[in-house]
């Protein structure tokens, strides 16, 4: 269960909090950037899209951060749900950063999902809430949405300071971040548009490794031809699993771009998908075009 007395504690004092701005370096001796280290184990997880399991082949192994690269239009947010429903129904702890959204469209978007979960999920969803104090600049109309906001969802303070919501995030990680917690951060688009490149770089740079090390699983969004090669590099070399959704002519693809122990060739095409509310399929590519690209060799 979700200590919320100790979350709002967390949320008021972190400004003062003393843990160094590098605590992480504790536990990067387990960091797996660029997939380097074999998982611990063979047994994975679903990220509650049955298609998308299988081009993983099974799933996700427990540590691994996927980067989703996105376009407009491609549902992101329902890939989302679906890894965040698939963490409720198997009851881990689930933690939503989001830095797009102001706190009422965000309550709007959740509602039909958090419909959908079981009795108790309270217990195990948490929403952060990095807009307000961000992009949304502290505005009157977006703290006064946490008079009457559900406990599950909170502001954070301060979201527009890189340090201190770096600090921030290292006393959630200590007191919430379970093995096999599911995390989702939107995004780091966002995140680079509010701190700059740099900070973006810092923070993911010793978040990723981290989460691997607490074995868990997380999401983070980008903006697909957004960013500058060297930071999508960056990204791309340290996370272990990168997933690419695009729109062409009308239709929408997904592309496993990067996927570390995975050596199916099927595994790196490119496949349409279709979204029906929060039912999401990645459709079998026709005999003809399975034959055109057999040959690809899995990226390393």
């Amino acid at each position: 269960m979700f200590k919320y007395t100790r979350l709002m504690y967390i949320v008021y004092t972190h400004e003062h909090d003393g843990t160094p701005k590098h605590y992480y370096q504790r536990i990067l001796k387990a960091k797996a950037g660029n997939g380097g280290q074999k998982m611990e184990t063979t047994r994975t997880f679903s990220t509650g899209v049955k298609t998308l399991d299988k081009l993983l082949g099974g799933g996700l192994y427990i540590g691994e951060n996927v980067v989703l690269e996105v376009e407009s239009g491609t549902f992101a947010r329902e890939f989302h749900y679906a890894f965040m429903k698939q963490g409720i129904m198997d009851r881990n702890q689930i933690i939503y950063l989001d830095f797009m959204y102001p706190p009422q469209a965000l309550m709007l978007q959740l509602t039909p999902l958090v419909k959908t979960f079981p009795p108790g999920w309270e217990d195990k969803f948490l929403v952060l809430d990095c807009f307000s104090e961000s992009s949304g600049q502290g505005e009157l109309i977006f703290n006064d949405f946490y008079d009457t906001a559900p406990s599950w969802m909170r502001k954070v303070p301060t979201s527009k300071d890189p340090e201190q919501f770096h600090k921030f995030f290292g006393r959630i990680e200590r007191e919430f971040v379970t093995p096999s917690a599911r995390l989702v951060f939107n995004s780091l688009s966002m995140m680079q548009h509010i701190w700059g490149s740099e900070a973006v770089k810092e923070f993911f740079g010793h978040v990723c490794p981290a989460l691997y090390a607490y074995k868990t699983l997380a999401y983070w969004t980008i903006v697909r031809d957004a960013h500058p090669k060297e930071f999508c590099a960056i990204i791309e070399h340290i996370t272990q699993v990168v997933v690419s959704l695009s729109r062409e002519g009308g239709k929408r693809f997904v592309e496993v771009k990067k996927a570390g122990w995975r050596y199916n060739p099927q595994s790196y095409q490119r496949y349409e998908y279709s979204v029906q509310g929060f039912d999401i399929k990645i459709l079998p590519k026709a005999r003809s075009e399975t034959a055109n690209t057999v040959g690809k060799v899995a990226p390393s």
